[in-house]
């Protein structure tokens, strides 16, 4: 595990001289790229969120489906006609 640590220490070292040794201006210029593709990417997810929202469909809410499982039909059975396999609702083993 400190092998990994130091391995991602140095990359990380690496990558930080890299950055400090670009001129200022062409910092600036990159910091300022990755703030435009931040906002126009806020924007989009806010045209799309409005855009759902005056579509005016309605959400239809339900019940979560569970997948079918397959089951034997006498465990089936046993645990619909047998009270004693039934505790609080659920199945017991």
């Amino acid at each position: 595990m400190k092998n990994i640590r130091t391995t991602i220490d140095k990359e990380v070292e690496k990558l930080d001289l890299k950055w400090r040794s670009l001129p200022v201006g062409r910092q600036v210029r990159y910091v300022l790229y990755l703030f435009a593709f931040y906002l126009l990417m806020g924007v989009g997810v806010l045209v799309k969120v409005f855009y759902d929202l005056g579509k005016g469909d309605a959400i239809d809410i339900s019940h979560i489906e569970v997948p079918g499982v397959i089951q034997n039909e006498s465990s089936v059975k046993d645990s619909v006609t047998n009270p004693k396999n039934i505790y609080n609702g659920r199945e017991r083993e």
